[in-house]
């Protein structure tokens, strides 16, 4: 599996699979033609909503049906765990087969990313009048308290595992003791990823991003920074190019079943990946 995700040069490490995987064991499936892997899809259960990612066929069995029946073998598998909305993130030429099976456009998500030649020293700016420190363990029911509700769902085995890559890059913000953003950033293959963001405010926004930037870069390094954001989340995008980045890609937000459990999307300053949400 990790040959067929670098082969669509995803940036996914064998760790990333990994996690997919120990996420959700029983929703992750394999095609095989004459014993060999031809493809695989991975799913996540977040409740009542649920996720899926890592769609690919291998090259030479694509155009054989083989998408769509590891699509349906996953919408099948969600749908009996009581799953009632189903999401996912597509590339473009991907659109029609997802439409076939019922799934529709909710929004774009934009691809951003940014080359860091040296430290960007911001402590001063970002600790003004918040509270912006790194996450510690017994954080994390909270984190994932205030994630759920913009969100959309408790996805508290996914923070956690994610958190647990790097702690070093993961802040929380808060006013007045409440948690008002929360910032996880890991390292992926040839760059790190910058997400889930979730924040109330862009203000609050800018300061985790300069904490997490901060944290993952020194002066002597190159870094090169990704992050994926939700087109309807405007002061986001403005705060990103303000600092930087660079517009790379876009895929396409789509939904099955009951369109619920959006959450507040214009919270979402980063997802934690197109295979998670």
């Amino acid at each position: 599996m990790t040959e067929s995700v670098e082969r669509e040069r995803w940036g996914y490490t064998r760790q990333d699979i990994e996690r997919c995987w120990l996420f959700e064991p029983r929703g992750c499936f394999i095609a095989e033609i004459q014993h060999k892997p031809a493809g695989h899809v991975f799913t996540i259960n977040y409740g009542k909503t649920g996720w899926v990612g890592l769609l690919i066929v291998n090259p030479e069995q694509r155009g054989n049906g083989i998408g769509t029946i590891l699509m349906q073998t996953a919408i099948s598998y969600l749908q009996k765990t009581g799953v009632e909305t189903i999401r996912l993130e597509a590339v473009e030429k991907a659109v029609p087969l997802y439409k076939r099976l019922g799934f529709r456009e909710e929004f774009a998500s934009l691809r951003f990313s940014k080359q860091i030649k040296q430290k960007e020293k911001r402590q001063s700016e970002r600790s003004k009048g918040r509270e912006i420190v790194n996450i510690q363990e017994n954080d994390m029911d909270n984190v994932a308290k205030f994630d759920s509700k913009h969100f959309g769902a408790s996805r508290l085995g996914v923070l956690r595992s994610l958190y647990a890559d790097q702690p070093q890059n993961c802040f929380i913000a808060s006013e007045k003791r409440k948690i008002s953003g929360y910032i996880l950033g890991r390292k992926i293959q040839n760059a790190h990823w910058i997400g889930p963001w979730v924040c109330e405010n862009p203000e609050t926004a800018e300061k985790l991003l300069c904490a997490c930037i901060d944290s993952i870069t020194a002066p002597e390094e190159e870094k090169e920074l990704k992050l994926g954001m939700p087109i309807l989340n405007t002061d986001g995008i403005r705060l990103v190019k303000k600092l930087g980045f660079q517009l790379t890609s876009r895929s396409i937000r789509m939904v099955w079943g009951k369109p619920k459990y959006k959450g507040h999307i214009t919270k979402i300053y980063g997802i934690g990946g197109p295979e998670k949400g």
